[in-house]
């Protein structure tokens, strides 16, 4: 039962990287590279396993202080980024800027914003008997995974799609915004 509860905590905190490497993805219409691929895999798992880490390491001692304001700084990012997908899915550009607009500090704003919810679980888990190792290796699987495959799903869709595609993927984002917005207030 154990292992089947860290495939679940894994495979959760997985859905929200997903649906936004899926988003990002949308933004580049045609090919990308495999190691462009895998440096977003990379980054998006780099920062889970810091954020589980950080949140098992400190445990509960601020953990309140973090609940306080972790919905609105993953609100901002993803509202922000996904405003910016929308207004940029007008403008005709290439792939390469495409590209370079995902890469960087980007990525990083988006990994942040997906990942904030494992320091908290992380802090949760710290209090438990769930074995640190096994829990970070197999969250670093299933996060490296999902933004693998969400980011090339969000090209495929890109490419099929279009334009259109980019727009949506920007208000994917930042509804994803409000929801953990509206989570984190108690709303939702």
């Amino acid at each position: 039962m154990l292992l089947l509860s860290v495939i679940l905590i894994s495979l959760s905190l997985s859905m929200d990287n997903l649906a936004v490497t899926v988003a990002a993805g949308c933004a580049a219409h045609r090919r990308v590279p495999v190691g462009f691929a895998l440096k977003a895999g990379g980054v998006f798992s780099a920062a889970h396993l810091i954020m589980f880490t950080g949140g098992w390491l400190l445990g509960s001692g601020v953990g309140h202080y973090v609940d306080a304001f972790d919905h609105w700084l993953a609100f901002g990012i993803l509202v922000f980024i996904g405003v910016r997908m929308v207004k940029e899915s007008s403008r005709p550009h290439n792939e390469a800027e495409k590209l370079a607009g995902l890469a960087g500090r980007t990525l990083w704003w988006l990994a942040l914003a997906t990942s904030i919810d494992a320091w908290l679980v992380g802090m949760g888990l710290s209090f438990t008997q769930a074995p640190f190792g096994l829990t970070a290796v197999i969250l670093t699987a299933f996060v490296f995974t999902t933004s693998w495959a969400g980011f090339y799903l969000g090209v495929w869709l890109g490419g099929k799609f279009g334009q259109r595609m980019e727009a949506l993927g920007g208000i994917a984002l930042a509804l994803l915004g409000v929801k953990i917005l509206l989570e984190g207030l108690g709303i939702w």
